[in-house]
């Protein structure tokens, strides 16, 4: 039977990266039958990796244990054995049902599409009114009677050519308001949903590229902080050292934006992918650690590699041109349309919304990232809801409500279970209820 599934593998239907990739694998049965059961002839390699990577899911928000967790493949961004874009799956983790597996609301995504693509908007038109006009006199053009015209009382109303505007936009006005904040957590979760719905959510080990690529990088913020604390003269384009490094950077953010982009077309990730991370990327934290030569710590600092390659086309946006052909100043090195860095974005956790979510057709966590945005997103889900607001909620499961005797969930009857519409508590506010679900 594993025979036969290789054959499939290496038929004509099968793509020809696939082929290569499973070139590693034995062919013969028995042959690995023996190699299994013959512990002492097996090579484990350096960087083994678990087949299934245990994660502990808290507790449901919905108070509904039979939730089943979903799964996703745990990837790497490091080259693989054969091909370097296509690195076999290291793992699988459980992903939390409350947080990717729920109801999705088309309606409430469109909700938060709108406030953010509005409240940063402001309208600066202003028209002028017939009080504001800096010329013409306020007397009367003519007697009212006696003339045969029309009565007029002055040349600045909105009658005369060059006169006052009525009933116009008086502007600077914003357009900026709060959506509620059950609406943007709602709409969170529906593009996390329907991302693993479509396969179109990645999880992966970390963000390091290959080691080279690492290395290139670490050189060249090592480079700079070194700069900055020692004061060097950069400003200057034309001299040597702002030559020098900007070639340095050029080339590392060329290179790793070149493999980013081999990696995203290979694994079929889309044109456009968001690289979610936990780490804070700040300059300060590389000059606060210092070695003992007094020179910038890069050892613990990482994603350097992957911020160069995301920032390649991020960096020259307003350029017609991409930073090598900026650099060598000819126009047949790379346009920005072809750019590799193009579509690529590394984006903070704090920062992701659902306006990000939509425009690009791929999302990729880290794995401390998905675990600190499972707690957040949890926590925001544990609140407490207005009565008002709950319409505007995503619905709860049909199990969210555990049926449990009412001598033990009753003090009184005050206590009665006359909140079912609510979402998190089915009691009022401080009864015994209420306590027994916050505290378990």
């Amino acid at each position: 039977m594993y025979s036969q599934r290789i054959l499939f593998y290496r038929s004509t239907f099968v793509p020809k990266l696939l082929r290569q990739s499973f070139q590693g694998f034995e062919t013969d049965a028995s042959k690995s039958e023996s190699t299994i059961h013959s512990s002492d002839e097996v090579n484990t390699p350096a960087n083994s990796y678990p087949l299934i990577t245990a994660r502990t899911l808290a507790k449901s928000a919905y108070c509904s244990p039979g939730r089943q967790p979903r799964q996703a493949w745990l990837e790497t961004l490091k080259p693989g054995p054969h091909v370097p874009s296509l690195h076999p799956p290291v793992g699988m983790v459980d992903l939390h049902p409350d947080v990717f597996a729920a109801t999705p609301r088309l309606d409430l995504v469109h909700q938060n599409l709108h406030w953010q693509a509005h409240y940063r908007m402001t309208d600066w038109r202003c028209i002028t009114t017939r009080a504001e006009l800096p010329y013409r006199s306020r007397r009367k053009p003519w007697p009212q009677k006696g003339t045969g015209r029309a009565r007029h009382g002055n040349r600045r109303t909105h009658l005369w050519v060059g006169g006052g505007q009525c009933k116009g936009p008086r502007g600077p006005e914003s357009y900026f308001f709060t959506l509620p904040f059950e609406v943007r957590l709602a709409g969170l979760l529906t593009m996390l949903s329907v991302k693993h719905t479509q396969n179109d959510l990645h999880i992966v080990d970390n963000f390091d590229l290959s080691e080279a690529l690492e290395q290139q990088a670490k050189e060249v913020a090592l480079e700079a902080a070194v700069a900055a604390l020692e004061d060097l003269e950069f400003d200057d384009p034309l001299s040597a050292g702002a030559r020098t490094h900007a070639l340095r950077l050029s080339k590392a953010m060329n290179e790793s934006a070149i493999y980013l982009r081999q990696l995203v077309n290979e694994r079929r990730w889309g044109p456009s992918v968001l690289f979610v991370t936990d780490v804070a990327l700040d300059p300060a934290l590389w000059l606060a650690n210092k070695t003992e030569q007094n020179y910038p710590n890069l050892d613990n600092i990482s994603d350097l590699a992957i911020t160069l390659g995301c920032s390649a086309y991020a960096n020259f946006v307003e350029a017609e041109l991409t930073p090598e052909a900026v650099l060598h100043q000819t126009e047949a090195v790379c346009p920005r349309a072809t750019h590799p860095g193009r579509g690529l974005t590394l984006m903070p956790l704090h920062g992701l919304n659902v306006w990000s979510l939509v425009q690009h057709n791929t999302v990729v966590f880290t794995l401390n990232a998905l675990d600190r945005l499972e707690e957040r997103l949890l926590r925001a889900q544990r609140t407490i809801v207005r009565p008002d607001f709950v319409s505007w909620t995503p619905p709860a499961p049909a199990d969210c409500l555990v049926a449990v005797e009412d001598e033990l969930t009753r003090e009184s009857d005050e206590d009665k279970l006359t909140y079912r519409g609510r979402r998190h508590f089915s009691g009022p506010i401080g009864s015994y209820y209420w306590k027994r679900v916050t505290v378990s």
